[in-house]
């Protein structure tokens, strides 16, 4: 008897979308800039998916080389994101690096109650501004 194949794909069915941008600081440390969109207010587990595996895979890009840091935005997510969405990159994590989540401003309270208070921003510039002190410190 011979095993059947069924075709399958990895695309996801989802409606949130991404826009990807790279930021070197003054002694050349790369930061991930990544900013989702997210029209409708419901979350699926595709949703869920599409954020784990675009944040994973900028973290191990070797653009030149892999990020030391990233700023993830998320201002434009209607729904609301908890401790449950993989969101933040494991190597980032696990190698210490600096991350920042940009929150809308009325949702930052919210989200001190499930991310570190100090990874949260409203905006990117201010989050690009603590990464970059961070990691150029780290050198002088």
């Amino acid at each position: 008897m011979a095993y059947s194949q069924k075709s399958v794909s990895l695309d996801l069915d989802t409606d949130v979308t991404y826009q990807c941008a790279l930021h070197y600081t003054r002694d050349q440390h790369l930061i991930g800039i990544i900013e989702f969109s997210k029209p409708s207010f419901v979350l699926r587990w595709q949703d869920l998916e599409f954020f784990r595996r675009r944040t994973e895979e900028m973290s191990v890009m070797p653009f030149p080389d892999c990020v030391n840091a990233m700023v993830i935005d998320v201002r434009n997510v209607s729904a609301w994101l908890d401790n449950e969405v993989p969101i933040i990159p494991w190597r980032l994590l696990e190698e210490e690096c600096p991350v920042r989540l940009v929150v809308p401003v009325d949702r930052i309270e919210f989200y001190s109650g499930f991310f570190e208070p100090t990874w949260l921003s409203s905006d990117v510039e201010t989050a690009l501004q603590e990464i970059r002190e961070s990691l150029d410190m780290l050198v002088h």
